[in-house]
């Protein structure tokens, strides 16, 4: 075989290695969203909790667990009333907040409206539950809106059936 054939045959195996890296390493980046995608769709998106009743729309995205509050009385809605978690995950559980507009029964009747932070965890998550924590309020001054106590408070929700 003359030199050239030669070169010509090293060539062709070192473009056909090159593109069958570029091949499999495209699909592998390719096969990672569709699997998170294929997971993130495996789980229900409105969840019940055992304790409250109030519902939640549950998004799990990588890292991040968010939820919101979707079963509000009509009057709560009409306020502006929300609960809101974020959540980051930190080895096996999730922790973040979840902010709140809380709406509070002066002594007078009239409505008050007090934003607030409160801790919350997220233990587990499977297609049929997850449990975890949060903080919760055992003693709140509603006229300044402020919190005087907190307590934790564990937590299932069940998917909204």
């Amino acid at each position: 075989m003359s030199a050239k054939a030669s070169f010509i045959v090293v060539l062709l195996c070192v473009v056909l290695v090159a593109a069958s890296l570029l091949f499999s390493s495209e699909n592998q980046g390719a096969a990672k969203p569709a699997a998170s995608a294929a997971k993130a769709a495996a789980l229900p998106q409105v969840w019940k909790s055992e304790s409250t009743g109030k519902e939640y729309r549950v998004k799990v995205e990588g890292d991040l667990f968010s939820a919101e509050w979707v079963n509000l009385p009509p009057e709560a809605a009409k306020q502006g009333r929300y609960i809101r978690t974020e959540c980051r995950r930190n080895a096996s559980r999730w922790i973040g907040t979840s902010r709140l507009l809380l709406g509070c029964q002066l002594p007078n009747g009239n409505m008050k409206l007090c934003p607030l932070i409160v801790r919350f965890e997220v233990d587990f998550i499977s297609p049929d539950r997850i449990t975890g924590g949060g903080e919760n309020l055992k003693d709140f001054d509603c006229g300044t809106c402020g919190i005087r106590k907190t307590g934790w408070a564990p937590f299932t929700w069940t998917p909204k059936r």
